[in-house]
């Protein structure tokens, strides 16, 4: 196979992963449900949910799948109550969004190992609300969840603030595609890398496979870009390279440095011309169909 076709091969062999990765990625949606839990009225993540016992300092909650967690407890100052929770824990945090939610609330993002976690907290009346949840990857359908959760809050028959959805908004238009995707995003940064990856790989061969710097040398005695396949043991090697006839010997550059130097006349039985390609011990050149029969005319 010559470098070109390992290069299609390659391309065709990244398509096929990006395709395999966009059918994987599109069914990570997070299915949810409505349910009301110690007054609160939302939609949280669909399954199985329970109380969670060694909460502390009056907190009470319940843990639901995917993670999500809520949490409230009572206080005669809940707004106070609320401005140090989120001072003492969230004080330095980046990407934070203040929202008009109930009686005031907060919207947090922090990375989280290879994902992030996200915290709701806002106050109504006499009680303080916390609510959490992690992602254990980048992209956004955890997000898109969470945030289903806070737009559809109800308590006592008060709804969530419209002015909600454009705050959550703009704390959107400051996340990084590193930190969080969509899988638009996740697609176009995975084919940049690959693009990347196969311009390299273009340049380098195109380079390995170029002619010499050599003013003495006719053009008509050099087949730029043929493909170089070098076998050892346990390996195998393919990259573009250049042939050349210089007086009696043929010779291999890459990268316009000489890698092989043949003396036809004392090695020319250990030369066999087959297959459109030229054998010599570990070494073949494939060439092209013309390329092929001129060189075989030329060294017989």
């Amino acid at each position: 196979m010559t470098w070109k076709k390992t290069l299609w091969l390659a391309f065709f062999i990244l398509l096929g992963t990006l395709l395999v990765v966009h059918f994987i990625v599109f069914r990570q949606r997070i299915r949810m449900q409505a349910v009301e839990i110690m007054g609160v009225r939302s939609v949280f993540p669909a399954g199985d949910f329970s109380a969670i016992r060694d909460a502390k300092n009056g907190w009470q909650g319940y843990g639901f799948v995917r993670h999500f967690r809520l949490f409230y407890r009572t206080s005669a100052k809940a707004g106070d109550d609320f401005r140090e929770l989120v001072r003492d824990n969230f004080g330095r945090s980046p990407l934070k969004q203040d929202l008009d939610l109930f009686g005031g609330g907060t919207y947090v993002l922090q990375k989280a190992g290879k994902g992030y976690r996200m915290f709701c907290l806002f106050f109504r009346n006499g009680a303080t609300y916390w609510a959490d949840m992690v992602s254990p990857d980048s992209l956004h359908f955890a997000c898109q969840a969470f945030e289903r959760f806070i737009l559809g809050l109800e308590i006592d028959g008060e709804k969530t603030s419209p002015a909600v959805a454009g705050q959550i908004f703009f704390l959107h238009e400051r996340i990084s595609p590193f930190f969080m995707q969509t899988p638009g995003q996740l697609l176009a940064m995975m084919g940049v890398i690959f693009a990347l990856v196969m311009l390299i790989v273009v340049a380098f061969n195109r380079f390995s496979g170029s002619c010499p710097r050599r003013h003495d040398m006719a053009a008509t005695l050099c087949t730029p870009w043929a493909t170089l396949v070098s076998k050892g043991f346990g390996r195998r090697q393919v990259t573009a390279c250049c042939l050349c006839l210089e007086g009696e010997s043929l010779v291999i550059y890459r990268f316009r440095r000489l890698f092989l130097e043949i003396d036809l006349r004392s090695e020319r039985q250990h030369i066999d011309w087959k297959k459109n390609s030229l054998y010599y011990k570990n070494f073949r050149v494939i060439l092209s169909e013309d390329e092929f029969q001129n060189w075989r005319l030329r060294t017989i």
